[in-house]
């Protein structure tokens, strides 16, 4: 069992790769066509990898902040905004000015015209305040580029979060956390069906007030807590037994798998149990699940995820042209084959990405800590 100065010293989790790899097959699986609709209709498995992707996100950088404060005294602002901006922007502005060209060359309709209008919000990272996913006149809901919500949600988080943790007394940091969650989950309760698509001014508002992550601050919540010793013994009864990964693993799997309707409860519990499936993994690393949970390949393209993230809608849209032209309807088979061959496709181009790219401006910030 992991010991409290063991905890603190470990810089790499090893179980949290392959949960990552989960969560963006979950998300290439919802926006590959049909195939999720047809065998799971009631299932929201991208927004569950969503989920997961913020309550990883922010456990681990409260984490590294909090020993950077606990080694150096402080937090360098300064170097987390730019090492922030080295793993973020430059894939993500590479893929929208990609984005930009495409659409420009091929949507010559009201789509194309959307995306343009919606540009300015791409570029700002505020889209998940003004860009909705409004239904079109065939009933389908097509928005280009919707995806990149997730990455604002996150930098609008982490443009004030390092700096309460710096100035604020921690109790006071907390409360903050705190807040935000019961505004967003107050906020999603009572307004949970009129914040998707907002249509006035104070539905606008509402869905600006609930942009903070429920899931992020969860994972925020687990990092600080775990970091406390008496806090860490404490959970370390609770979660701490070898067993309990696997077991929160099974409840997270049945919340996600729930045939309900998907609700803001649904959200706030399946918050919980993943924070509660992290906090089981990095308190006790060899637990029963890390045999399949440090598999390299899981681990491998947990690696990749956001290069995966940010490319696999090009990858969906190429699977189906590919498919269409030779020939295959949108039949069960046919949608198994485009998502595994999206998977596959997203998978190379993230390799690729990350090994010829990204690693460029990863290698610049090693200079920042």
């Amino acid at each position: 069992m992991t010991s409290y100065d063991s905890y603190l010293s470990n810089r790499y989790f090893g179980s949290l790769d392959a949960l990552r790899c989960f969560a963006i097959i979950g998300v290439i699986w919802q926006h590959s066509p049909a195939v999720s609709h047809d065998l799971m209709p009631f299932a929201n498995i991208g927004a569950s990898g969503v989920s997961l992707f913020f309550t990883i996100s922010g456990f681990l950088i409260t984490t590294l902040l909090l020993r950077e404060e606990t080694k150096t005294g402080t937090i360098n602002l300064k170097n987390f905004y730019i090492r922030r901006v080295l793993r973020i922007f430059p894939l993500y502005y590479l893929v929208l000015f990609i984005y930009t060209v495409l659409v420009f060359s091929l949507e010559h309709n009201a789509v194309g015209s959307g995306f343009f209008n919606n540009l300015q919000y791409y570029l700002t990272y505020t889209s998940n305040w003004f860009v909705d996913l409004a239904v079109n006149e065939d009933g389908h809901r097509r928005v280009i580029f919707i995806f990149a919500w997730t990455l604002a949600t996150e930098e609008q988080f982490y443009l004030f979060w390092p700096i309460a943790m710096k100035f604020l007394q921690r109790r006071k940091a907390i409360a903050i956390i705190l807040i935000l969650m019961l505004a967003d989950l107050s906020l999603e309760f009572t307004y949970f069906g009129t914040l998707q698509t907002p249509n006035t001014f104070f539905e606008r508002i509402l869905r600006i007030a609930t942009s903070p992550s429920t899931e992020i601050c969860c994972g925020v919540l687990l990092a600080l807590a775990l970091h406390s010793k008496n806090v860490f013994l404490l959970l370390r009864k609770v979660f701490g037994r070898s067993e309990s990964a696997p077991l929160l693993a099974i409840m997270a799997i049945t919340v996600v798998m729930w045939p309900g309707n998907i609700s803001a409860a649904w959200y706030a519990v399946q918050s919980i149990i993943f924070c509660f499936l992290l906090a089981a993994c990095v308190i006790r690393e060899d637990h029963s699940l890390s045999w399949l949970l440090k598999l390299p390949l899981l681990q491998r393209i947990g690696m990749i995820s956001y290069g995966m993230y940010m490319l696999h809608m090009l990858a969906v849209n190429i699977s189906r042209k590919a498919v269409n032209s030779i020939g295959l309807q949108f039949n069960l088979n046919s949608s198994w084959i485009i998502f595994l061959f999206a998977l596959l496709l997203t998978i190379f181009m993230a390799l690729i990405s990350y090994r010829y790219y990204e690693s460029l401006f990863l290698k610049l910030k090693e200079n920042f800590k």
